[in-house]
Protein backbone atom coordinates (compact mmCIF):
# COMPACT_ATOMS: atom_id res chain seq x y z
CA UNK A 1 0.00 0.00 0.00
CA UNK A 2 1.38 3.64 -1.00
CA UNK A 3 1.19 5.83 1.68
CA UNK A 4 0.10 9.17 0.97
CA UNK A 5 2.64 12.09 2.26
CA UNK A 6 1.63 15.49 3.55
CA UNK A 7 3.90 18.29 4.24
CA UNK A 8 4.31 19.30 7.48
CA UNK A 9 5.23 22.93 8.63
CA UNK A 10 6.19 23.71 11.93
CA UNK A 11 6.58 27.41 13.77
CA UNK A 12 9.83 26.71 16.76
CA UNK A 13 10.81 28.66 19.67
CA UNK A 14 13.94 27.52 21.43
CA UNK A 15 16.72 28.44 24.17
CA UNK A 16 20.35 28.07 21.63
CA UNK A 17 21.66 27.72 25.50
CA UNK A 18 22.90 23.96 25.49
CA UNK A 19 22.65 23.63 21.70
CA UNK A 20 25.82 23.41 19.70
CA UNK A 21 23.39 25.39 17.05
CA UNK A 22 20.86 24.26 14.47
CA UNK A 23 22.45 21.89 11.85
CA UNK A 24 22.95 18.46 12.80
CA UNK A 25 26.77 17.94 13.73
CA UNK A 26 27.56 14.43 14.48
CA UNK A 27 27.02 13.38 18.15
CA UNK A 28 26.45 17.34 19.70
CA UNK A 29 23.67 18.24 20.85
CA UNK A 30 21.37 20.23 17.68
CA UNK A 31 18.00 21.58 17.96
CA UNK A 32 17.57 19.52 14.58
CA UNK A 33 19.00 16.73 16.03
CA UNK A 34 16.77 16.58 18.73
CA UNK A 35 14.11 17.29 16.57
CA UNK A 36 14.42 14.79 13.94
CA UNK A 37 14.99 12.24 17.22
CA UNK A 38 10.98 13.47 18.35
CA UNK A 39 9.93 13.21 15.04
CA UNK A 40 11.45 9.18 14.61
CA UNK A 41 9.80 8.54 17.86
CA UNK A 42 6.51 9.36 16.54
CA UNK A 43 7.06 8.31 13.33
CA UNK A 44 8.55 4.78 13.82
CA UNK A 45 11.18 5.66 11.31
CA UNK A 46 13.07 8.18 10.42
CA UNK A 47 12.30 11.77 9.12
CA UNK A 48 14.41 14.38 7.47
CA UNK A 49 13.45 17.69 9.05
CA UNK A 50 14.61 20.85 6.87
CA UNK A 51 15.13 24.18 8.54
CA UNK A 52 14.53 27.67 7.21
CA UNK A 53 17.97 28.19 7.86
CA UNK A 54 21.37 27.48 10.64
CA UNK A 55 21.35 29.19 13.50
CA UNK A 56 25.40 28.98 15.42
CA UNK A 57 25.92 27.54 19.34
CA UNK A 58 23.90 29.56 22.00
CA UNK A 59 21.64 31.55 19.30
CA UNK A 60 17.87 31.42 20.18
CA UNK A 61 15.15 31.61 18.29
CA UNK A 62 11.22 32.89 18.73
CA UNK A 63 10.43 32.06 15.24
CA UNK A 64 12.43 29.24 12.94
CA UNK A 65 10.67 27.47 10.85
CA UNK A 66 11.03 24.01 9.61
CA UNK A 67 9.02 21.38 7.58
CA UNK A 68 9.31 17.75 6.61
CA UNK A 69 7.06 15.32 4.58
CA UNK A 70 5.61 11.82 6.56
CA UNK A 71 2.52 10.56 6.41
CA UNK A 72 -0.56 12.10 8.58
CA UNK A 73 0.03 10.37 12.33
CA UNK A 74 -1.99 12.10 14.43
CA UNK A 75 -6.20 12.83 14.17
CA UNK A 76 -5.32 16.67 14.53
CA UNK A 77 -2.33 19.36 14.69
CA UNK A 78 -3.03 20.03 18.43
CA UNK A 79 -2.24 16.15 19.04
CA UNK A 80 0.83 16.48 16.68
CA UNK A 81 2.40 19.57 18.76
CA UNK A 82 1.11 18.03 21.72
CA UNK A 83 3.37 14.78 21.09
CA UNK A 84 6.38 16.40 19.70
CA UNK A 85 6.35 18.89 22.82
CA UNK A 86 6.07 16.32 25.44
CA UNK A 87 9.45 13.97 23.83
CA UNK A 88 11.01 17.27 23.22
CA UNK A 89 13.72 18.72 25.63
CA UNK A 90 12.34 21.63 27.39
CA UNK A 91 14.29 24.28 26.19
CA UNK A 92 12.81 23.27 22.58
CA UNK A 93 8.75 24.04 21.99
CA UNK A 94 6.46 23.76 19.00
CA UNK A 95 4.81 26.80 18.77
CA UNK A 96 2.70 25.40 15.66
CA UNK A 97 1.72 22.82 13.53
CA UNK A 98 0.10 22.64 10.25
CA UNK A 99 0.29 20.99 6.85
CA UNK A 100 1.90 23.43 3.48
CA UNK A 101 1.44 23.25 0.42
CA UNK A 102 3.90 20.51 -1.28
CA UNK A 103 5.56 23.07 -3.18
CA UNK A 104 6.62 25.17 0.33
CA UNK A 105 10.35 24.55 1.53
CA UNK A 106 11.00 25.96 4.96
CA UNK A 107 14.25 27.60 3.05
CA UNK A 108 13.97 28.06 -0.44
CA UNK A 109 10.45 29.49 -0.04
CA UNK A 110 11.48 32.23 2.71
CA UNK A 111 11.43 35.72 1.45
CA UNK A 112 13.41 37.90 4.11
CA UNK A 113 13.90 37.38 8.13
CA UNK A 114 14.41 39.22 11.22
CA UNK A 115 16.94 38.87 13.54
CA UNK A 116 16.62 41.05 16.92
CA UNK A 117 19.87 41.56 18.56
CA UNK A 118 19.29 42.13 22.60
CA UNK A 119 22.12 44.36 24.55
CA UNK A 120 21.10 44.43 28.60
CA UNK A 121 22.29 48.34 29.48
CA UNK A 122 23.03 47.85 33.36
CA UNK A 123 25.90 48.01 36.00
CA UNK A 124 24.82 44.33 37.02
CA UNK A 125 23.29 41.94 35.06
CA UNK A 126 19.88 40.54 35.88
CA UNK A 127 20.45 36.62 36.58
CA UNK A 128 17.58 35.83 34.27
CA UNK A 129 19.40 37.61 31.26
CA UNK A 130 21.98 35.18 31.79
CA UNK A 131 22.67 34.01 28.60
CA UNK A 132 19.59 35.94 26.68
CA UNK A 133 21.40 39.46 26.17
CA UNK A 134 25.00 40.88 25.94
CA UNK A 135 25.66 42.89 29.09
CA UNK A 136 27.43 45.81 28.10
CA UNK A 137 27.33 47.98 31.24
CA UNK A 138 29.17 51.27 29.83
CA UNK A 139 26.33 53.55 28.82
CA UNK A 140 25.97 53.35 24.87
CA UNK A 141 25.10 56.39 22.41
CA UNK A 142 21.71 55.13 21.06
CA UNK A 143 21.20 58.12 18.53
CA UNK A 144 24.69 57.82 17.53
CA UNK A 145 23.93 54.22 17.05
CA UNK A 146 21.11 54.33 14.93
CA UNK A 147 22.29 56.79 12.58
CA UNK A 148 25.30 54.62 11.59
CA UNK A 149 22.87 51.38 11.46
CA UNK A 150 21.29 53.24 8.30
CA UNK A 151 24.32 52.84 6.72
CA UNK A 152 23.12 49.24 6.27
CA UNK A 153 20.10 49.97 5.12
CA UNK A 154 19.76 48.81 1.32
CA UNK A 155 21.66 46.49 -0.53
CA UNK A 156 25.65 46.19 -0.43
CA UNK A 157 28.24 43.60 -0.09
CA UNK A 158 28.76 42.70 3.38
CA UNK A 159 32.25 40.68 3.41
CA UNK A 160 33.44 42.88 5.78
CA UNK A 161 31.01 41.49 8.48
CA UNK A 162 30.69 37.72 7.90
CA UNK A 163 32.85 35.42 9.15
CA UNK A 164 34.04 32.04 7.41
CA UNK A 165 31.16 29.28 7.51
CA UNK A 166 33.94 26.99 5.65
CA UNK A 167 32.10 26.45 2.72
CA UNK A 168 32.20 28.28 -0.62
CA UNK A 169 29.97 31.44 -1.09
CA UNK A 170 28.93 32.81 -4.21
CA UNK A 171 28.59 36.26 -3.30
CA UNK A 172 28.67 38.21 -0.04
CA UNK A 173 26.16 41.12 -1.28
CA UNK A 174 22.92 40.87 0.57
CA UNK A 175 19.83 43.42 0.79
CA UNK A 176 18.63 44.70 4.73
CA UNK A 177 15.54 46.61 4.47
CA UNK A 178 15.61 47.70 7.98
CA UNK A 179 17.59 48.17 11.27
CA UNK A 180 15.46 49.29 14.08
CA UNK A 181 16.06 50.32 17.64
CA UNK A 182 13.54 49.86 20.63
CA UNK A 183 14.53 50.64 24.23
CA UNK A 184 12.58 47.86 26.47
CA UNK A 185 13.52 49.00 29.84
CA UNK A 186 16.92 48.02 30.80
CA UNK A 187 17.27 45.97 27.35
CA UNK A 188 18.35 47.75 24.05
CA UNK A 189 16.31 45.48 20.93
CA UNK A 190 18.16 46.23 17.55
CA UNK A 191 15.89 44.89 15.26
CA UNK A 192 17.52 43.92 11.54
CA UNK A 193 14.98 42.78 8.76
CA UNK A 194 16.64 41.43 5.20
CA UNK A 195 16.12 39.01 2.71
CA UNK A 196 19.26 36.88 3.72
CA UNK A 197 22.22 37.01 6.08
CA UNK A 198 25.57 35.76 5.81
CA UNK A 199 27.21 33.51 8.50
CA UNK A 200 27.52 35.56 11.33
CA UNK A 201 26.75 38.95 9.81
CA UNK A 202 23.69 40.15 12.80
CA UNK A 203 26.68 39.69 15.07
CA UNK A 204 29.37 41.87 13.41
CA UNK A 205 27.33 44.13 12.61
CA UNK A 206 26.10 44.84 16.48
CA UNK A 207 29.64 44.46 17.70
CA UNK A 208 30.27 47.36 14.83
CA UNK A 209 27.65 49.51 16.42
CA UNK A 210 28.81 48.91 19.92
CA UNK A 211 31.92 50.23 19.09
CA UNK A 212 29.86 53.34 17.39
CA UNK A 213 27.77 53.31 20.35
CA UNK A 214 30.88 53.67 22.73
CA UNK A 215 32.37 56.51 20.64
CA UNK A 216 35.42 53.86 19.48
CA UNK A 217 35.09 54.70 15.58
CA UNK A 218 32.54 57.28 13.94
CA UNK A 219 29.99 56.85 11.20
CA UNK A 220 32.71 57.53 8.66
CA UNK A 221 35.40 54.87 9.69
CA UNK A 222 31.94 52.76 9.92
CA UNK A 223 31.08 53.52 6.15
CA UNK A 224 34.64 53.04 4.99
CA UNK A 225 34.88 49.53 7.10
CA UNK A 226 31.61 48.65 4.66
CA UNK A 227 33.39 49.62 1.89
CA UNK A 228 36.56 47.44 2.94
CA UNK A 229 34.92 44.23 2.33
CA UNK A 230 37.65 42.75 4.32
CA UNK A 231 36.55 40.63 7.98
CA UNK A 232 40.02 42.06 8.91
CA UNK A 233 39.14 45.65 8.92
CA UNK A 234 35.80 45.29 11.14
CA UNK A 235 35.23 45.28 15.25
CA UNK A 236 35.04 42.20 17.26
CA UNK A 237 32.04 39.56 16.89
CA UNK A 238 28.75 40.15 19.51
CA UNK A 239 28.51 37.59 21.80
CA UNK A 240 26.01 34.66 20.34
CA UNK A 241 23.87 34.65 23.41
CA UNK A 242 21.86 38.26 22.59
CA UNK A 243 20.95 37.36 19.16
CA UNK A 244 17.37 35.82 17.93
CA UNK A 245 15.94 34.62 14.94
CA UNK A 246 12.57 36.31 15.52
CA UNK A 247 10.24 35.18 12.10
CA UNK A 248 10.82 34.00 9.02
CA UNK A 249 8.74 36.09 6.33
CA UNK A 250 7.50 33.86 3.36
CA UNK A 251 5.61 36.70 1.48
CA UNK A 252 7.50 40.25 0.05
CA UNK A 253 5.37 42.06 2.35
CA UNK A 254 7.34 42.08 5.66
CA UNK A 255 8.56 46.05 6.06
Amino acid sequence: MIKTLRNHKLLIAYDGTPFAGWQIQGKKPTVQGHLEQVLARCWGHHVTLYGSGRTDAGVHAHGQVAHFRAEPKFRDFSSLQSALNFYLPREIRILQAKYAPETFHSRFSAKGKEYRYRIAQVPFLDPFEINRAWHVPRKLDIDAMEKAGQLFVGTHDFASFTSNPGYKRETTVRSIRSVRFQQQGTILAISFRGEGFLYRMVRNLVGALVKIGHGRITQQELKKILEAHSRSAAPNTAPACGLYLEKVFYTDRYV
